[in-house]
């Protein structure tokens, strides 16, 4: 498996129940078609460079995958259907890799940051 990020922006003005359906829609198609989620990494709101479908923002979603190409395929058709998506980019990180490190990486990571946090307001 192949190791990708897809980051997409999500029309600003959608109810949270329809924003979280959308980013749950993506997750989950990859899911569906054996990929691995990795991470996914809301941004939030932000302003876009430049109006993009007559909006100036866009809520921003990371979503960090291993999967093998097709996937992708899939995923970024997906994504230009959906009309509450305004833009979408994949990128190839890396090939050959083992999901499951990929995952406890990321763990390893995030512990880490929660225990810096936690000593840090401790000491506070």
């Amino acid at each position: 498996m192949n190791h990708y990020e897809t980051i997409y922006i999500v029309n600003p003005t959608l109810e949270d129940d329809s924003l979280k359906e959308a980013i749950d829609k993506f997750s989950d198609l990859i899911k569906k078609l054996k990929g691995s989620i990795v991470k996914v990494n809301e941004w939030g709101k932000r302003k876009l460079a430049y109006d993009v479908k007559r909006f100036d923002k866009g809520y921003y979603v990371v979503l960090d995958f291993c999967a093998l190409p097709k996937i992708v395929t899939e995923l970024e058709r997906n994504l230009k259907l959906d009309d509450r998506i305004l833009k979408y980019i994949t990128v190839k990180i890396d090939e050959n890799i083992d999901p499951k490190d990929l995952v406890s990486k990321e763990k390893e990571i995030e512990d880490t940051i929660e225990k810096s946090h936690n000593e840090h307001v401790e000491e506070k």
